[in-house]
């Protein structure tokens, strides 16, 4: 009897401890069960470069681009010695050097010591991505690892991150010339080609190369490429080419590709521009007379007929004789409008020196007229005039000549009036 009162007894007492220590636990227990006395990390956002306010895109074949992980402590306590690890998977890439040699890591761990009760911390990986990555959005495991100042244990837990890769994607918008109207022959025609970024990541590095065939050249050395730098989504740009049309080019359309360069990636044809060479106007040299002139000789008027041998009109004709050193005079002339299959005679008056030496001379007829609203379009079209000794010294003997008969017919008449003895 005796001994079920003490059994009952010390069942009651150890009951009564248990509420006591259940009832002094609640508090605490509230307490944990709000989120309060530990530290909790967790992922706040993911961007690519080292700017929030200005974040990169990454593409395929990037290499050494920084990804920007920040870090939250949600809770009421500091968590010590902070480590993030982030685990790589294809097409996301570390490596590192030791001892003269690169090692490819499965993971890389940046370390941000002690973050307080509602602290940040931003943790920047150095990543590269493989060139023939698609474009998406890729999971990665980061695991955080630290200490609870309070519990003093460790905790290590994972949590996903979307990391995402975007390609840019150039393509030609739209392209002008200026001049507006381009013909054969012209120098240092700027072709502006604007181009617009239709993808949903950014350039970076962009450069775009002009190919150039048929008739076409560079006006300048590299003046067929143009450096555009970073081409962000939906940016359009504009890049400017300098070229030289050959004087032999037909009229007509021709297309010339564009082609986009940027670092780790190879040269891409983005599209084809079209380009139109206006027909310019062309003349033919009929007749030139005289065609051949004298040392010495003052005041020649040369004729030159000239015939519009081109499909379009020509206006404010002006033709000029470029003769060289031994000749000189009005030399040019001008001729006014000419419609196709017109004929117009300039006229020069020419002098030429009298140490000319006799031979045949090669000219030049230079024109120069306005076409379409063009100013100073220009040709040139060789000529050639013979000179011939000059007639001074042939007339100088001439006047001895006669002046020697005179005298020998004075002379001869002067003895045939003398008297006989």
């Amino acid at each position: 009897m005796g001994e079920g009162i003490r059994r009952i007894g010390l069942e009651r007492s150890l009951l009564l401890m248990a509420l006591a220590i259940a009832w002094a636990a609640l508090p605490m227990m509230a307490h944990e069960a709000k989120g309060l006395g530990v530290a909790n990390l967790v992922p706040a956002s993911v961007y690519w470069g080292s700017n929030p306010a200005s974040p990169m895109a990454a593409k395929p074949g990037d290499e050494g681009i920084t990804l920007s992980v920040v870090v939250a402590n949600a809770g009421d306590d500091f968590a010590r010695d902070v480590e993030g690890i982030l685990w790589l998977e294809r097409p996301f890439w570390h490596r590192y050097r030791s001892s003269d040699e690169w090692i490819r890591a499965e993971n890389v761990t940046r370390g941000a010591g002690d973050m307080p009760p509602g602290g940040t911390f931003t943790f920047r990986y150095i990543l590269n991505i493989d060139p023939g990555a698609e474009e998406g959005v890729y999971r990665l495991r980061l695991e955080l690892r630290y200490r609870s100042a309070r519990e003093l244990r460790a905790v290590s837990k994972s949590v996903y991150i979307d990391v995402p890769i975007w390609a840019g994607n150039v393509r030609i918008h739209r392209m002008l010339t200026v001049p507006a109207k381009i013909f054969p022959g012209d120098s240092q025609a700027t072709l502006k080609v604007f181009v617009i970024n239709s993808g949903q990541g950014g350039i970076r590095d962009l450069e775009l190369r002009l190919g150039l065939e048929g008739p076409f050249r560079m006006a300048s050395s590299s003046s067929d490429r143009a450096f555009l730098g970073t081409l962000q989504p939906n940016q359009i740009a504009e890049a400017d080419f300098l070229i030289d049309i050959d004087e032999g080019a037909g009229p007509g359309n021709y297309s010339l590709p564009i082609y986009a360069l940027s670092p780790n990636r190879p040269s891409s044809l983005i599209g084809r521009i079209q380009l139109t060479v206006a027909e310019k106007a062309r003349f033919e040299i009929l007749e030139i007379s005289p065609s051949k002139v004298r040392a010495g000789d003052s005041g020649v008027t040369m004729a030159v007929r000239i015939r519009s041998a081109a499909n379009v009109k020509a206006e404010s004709v002006r033709v000029r004789l470029l003769a060289g050193n031994f000749f000189s005079g009005t030399l040019t002339d001008l001729i006014g409008t000419m419609n196709p299959g017109d004929v117009r005679t300039a006229f020069f008056t020419l002098d030429v020196d009298g140490k000319a030496v006799p031979q045949t001379y090669s000219m030049d007829l230079k024109f120069d007229w306005v076409q379409d609203g063009r100013y100073s379009l220009s040709d040139t079209i060789g000529i050639e005039v013979e000179v011939l000794p000059s007639l001074y010294p042939i007339v100088v003997a001439l006047v001895l000549l006669g002046i020697v008969a005179l005298a020998a017919l004075m002379v001869l008449r002067r003895r045939r009036k003398r008297p006989s003895k």
